[in-house]
């Protein structure tokens, strides 16, 4: 079934409409920060390639590295992943792979920011995105929850350009720590109400924040000898606390009290969600796609933008026909919606055009 953009079933507008007053949950995957100059994977592959290699000390990590790397030039993580735990030489490449992509996505971030600020907020999809969702989240609701995989500060950007109030799950000033207890606790705001004798009281109402979740660590987060700490415009050249592909992935999510505190939110979040939105997110993490599939078989409603479809993507389509869809075509878009496929002349796989299109 094909369809110009004119002719868009009345219905699929309903739906989208329909799903954005459920406040739905946002997920944030690298195609999302892709469109502002940070690296995919093949980018930074390129850059591992490049630099990883020639910091290495070690006659067992570079032969290790060595024999990797075909693989790695092939598909980045499918890569990484042939690297054998517990072998000597290991920890180095790890060690090497964290901070070379550390510094390159550093580097990206902040040319991205400096280009972003340059511009007028009101106007950011992102921006007015967030401010959507936000303000459509009921009143009693705790939070906006944000889910990213990225280890950018973009959506840390955009929430302050929306100038809406942010939890990372860290708390101080200058050397943030995570949390104790659970990571994210519902804020209030203190106000003076009036008592029925006449008299003034102190008034504590719950006030919703944007929670943001990343699985993956930050680029904001330090590893230091206490812990990771959040330092935001930190020029310190400790050790990024972050999850990188290939070996250490899942036991750093495993092993590490931080990353398994965040997964454990993350999942709660994907669980008791009405809806997910989904940007630039290529289903090709293997946890979050077992926790959403888990939801989608339930009926979950969910929308998907991004500019390309991976093979987890073409699956989960056909497998959830419920699941709309909508991606790149040449200079305008191909909408999978109830099992059909339309397309049209307007990029609607870019959130600028969608929200105009459906719900501005």
């Amino acid at each position: 079934m094909t369809a110009p953009v004119a002719a868009l079933p009345d219905d699929l507008f309903k739906e989208v409409q329909h799903i954005f007053r459920q406040t739905p949950a946002l997920l944030v995957g690298s195609g999302f920060s892709c469109g502002y100059g940070l690296p995919g994977m093949w980018a930074l592959g390129a850059h591992l390639e490049a630099k990883v290699g020639p910091g290495l000390v070690s006659a067992e990590a570079q032969a290790l590295w060595a024999k990797a790397l075909p693989a790695v030039h092939d598909n980045l993580e499918a890569g990484l992943n042939t690297i054998p735990q517990g072998v000597a030489g290991r920890e180095e490449i790890v060690a090497a792979i964290r901070d070379e992509t550390a510094k390159l996505i550093l580097a990206a971030t902040e040319k991205a920011e400096r280009e972003i600020l340059a511009l007028n907020p009101a106007e950011l999809a992102p921006v007015r995105l967030l401010k959507m969702l936000f303000s459509g989240a009921p009143q009693n609701s705790e939070c906006l929850p944000v889910i990213t995989t990225n280890y950018d500060t973009l959506i840390e950007l955009f929430c302050d350009l929306a100038e809406l109030p942010l939890d990372t799950g860290f708390v101080g000033h200058r050397r943030r720590k995570p949390r104790a207890g659970s990571l994210f606790q519902t804020q209030y705001s203190r106000s003076w109400a009036p008592e029925k004798r006449g008299g003034m009281q102190i008034d504590h109402r719950p006030c919703k924040t944007v929670r943001l979740h990343k699985p993956h660590g930050s680029i904001s987060w330090l590893a230091t000898e206490h812990g990771p700490v959040e330092v935001l415009n930190a020029d310190s050249d400790a050790a990024r606390a972050i999850v990188v592909p290939g070996p250490s992935k899942y036991q750093d999510a495993l092993v590490n009290v931080l990353f398994d505190s965040m997964r454990t939110e993350m999942n709660g979040v994907i669980t008791n969600a009405s809806a997910l939105l989904c940007l630039g997110f290529g289903f090709n993490d293997d946890h979050l796609q077992g926790v959403i599939r888990g939801r989608l078989n339930a009926g979950m409603p969910m929308i998907l933008l991004t500019r390309g479809k991976t093979p987890s993507i073409e699956e989960v389509l056909k497998t959830y026909p419920h699941v709309i869809g909508v991606f790149s075509d040449g200079s305008g878009a191909e909408i999978h919606w109830r099992g059909t496929t339309m397309r049209g002349a307007s990029p609607l796989w870019q959130l600028d055009d969608f929200l105009k299109t459906f719900l501005e």
